[in-house]
């Protein structure tokens, strides 16, 4: 049984911070995350910044906390490392007690939820979406049980695929350096 749900009932959902409110002089280094375009990308960019040692801990990842970039590319990311410092232009949607994080994240990522997204969007060159215009969503949502069988089902394909997208990188990384091996051992040939 499916139930309608509004994103703001099954998590909380607020922007990042804003990186200058956060470096000051009492500062240690810490990773913060980087924007990024890449739709699906299944590896973390981030950089080490000096953050206050101040920062408000809801401004850190936790583990299974969903980002969704609010400007540009649409792109949502799944957290699975705790103590990344998210910025402002990620939406963080902290899935509350009783819902599973790996099947919300899953609805978040389905064609229908970018289409409903995109609706929201303002702006004609920029688009941007506003955390307020998120929390107002409607998902269907099954009871618990469903959730988690689904949501674990899910997981374990997305790293099947994030193998699958590795694996294909090595191989390219390794036909390009064969290549490169083979040129300039004609260079030196010729």
């Amino acid at each position: 049984m499916f139930e309608m749900k509004k994103l703001d009932e099954i998590a909380d959902v607020f922007t990042g911070v804003r990186l200058s409110r956060v470096q000051s002089n009492n500062t240690e280094r810490m990773p913060v995350l980087k924007r990024t375009s890449q739709e699906n990308s299944f590896k973390l960019d981030f950089e080490m910044e000096d953050i206050s040692e101040d920062i408000n801990p809801k401004f850190l990842s936790e583990k299974d906390d969903i980002l969704i970039l609010l400007s540009g590319t649409y792109n949502i990311i799944k957290m699975e490392k705790k103590g990344y410092v998210i910025p402002m232009y990620y939406a963080i949607v902290r899935v509350k007690y009783g819902y599973d994080a790996n099947f919300i994240y899953h609805v978040l990522k389905n064609d229908v939820f970018p289409r409903e997204l995109h609706k929201l969007m303002e702006g004609s060159k920029l688009r941007i979406i506003k955390t307020r215009d998120l929390k107002e969503m409607t998902l269907p949502i099954p009871d618990y049980p469903m959730q988690r069988e689904y949501g674990d089902l899910l997981k374990y394909m997305d790293r099947r695929i994030n193998l699958k997208k590795e694996a294909i990188q090595i191989e390219e990384e390794i036909q390009q350096s064969i290549l490169d091996n083979l040129l300039k051992e004609g260079l030196h040939e010729g």
